[in-house]
């Protein structure tokens, strides 16, 4: 493990569920903290009796869910930022469009599934002025499940949590790069159309 890690693992058994929320609060809002690893920690620390199941749940969905809430409202207001001719072109409009029609899947899956994306989808989001209810339900929900999956795992296999955390990063990772090679796949097949 990092020296971040040890030193979150090393916080989360000193400041409890306080740090836990503090953590994925930030990682919401891109900050490249190993939130995963410390929720499987913190669903294995509850297993074992030194951190409260019930106080570290809400602590990881409070801090999660205000970090995509903030990310939200910063792609809202970064909207002003970008050039009259960036918002009045056809392609914006089409992301527009699409991520209506299928923003709430993208916010619901890069919750749990494809994190690393999460931070860029909560922007466009907010940019696209994607409906706050739409965006908070498919957060929450997408969240939750985070959190009880992650926290779940680590709670059921409190002993290698450590050996789990490193195999879903992993897993994450390749599930990522599947994702950008079908990405890719698909425009280029489109293109030679």
């Amino acid at each position: 493990m990092t020296e971040l890690s040890d030193w979150l693992l090393t916080g989360l058994l000193n400041h409890g569920s306080i740090l836990l929320g503090i953590t994925l609060f930030f990682a919401a809002l891109g900050i490249p903290l190993p939130a995963s690893m410390l929720l499987m920690a913190a669903g294995a620390f509850t297993r074992q009796g030194v951190l409260p199941m019930q106080e570290s749940i809400l602590a990881a969905a409070v801090g999660a869910v205000a970090g995509d809430a903030c990310s939200y409202v910063l792609g809202r207001f970064s909207l002003q930022l970008l050039p009259a001719r960036v918002r009045n072109a056809g392609s914006w409009r089409r992301a527009t469009a699409l991520f209506a029609r299928w923003g709430g899947w993208s916010v619901f899956v890069s919750r749990f599934l494809l994190t690393p994306v999460a931070l860029p989808v909560n922007l466009l989001a907010g940019s696209t002025g994607y409906a706050w209810p739409r965006f908070m339900t498919a957060v929450v929900s997408g969240q939750l499940i985070w959190i009880f999956l992650f926290g779940g795992i680590g709670h059921y296999f409190a002993n290698q949590w450590a050996d789990i955390s490193q195999l879903a990063g992993d897993v994450a990772g390749l599930l990522m790069g599947v994702a950008l090679v079908m990405t890719g796949v698909w425009a280029v097949a489109k293109s030679l159309r």
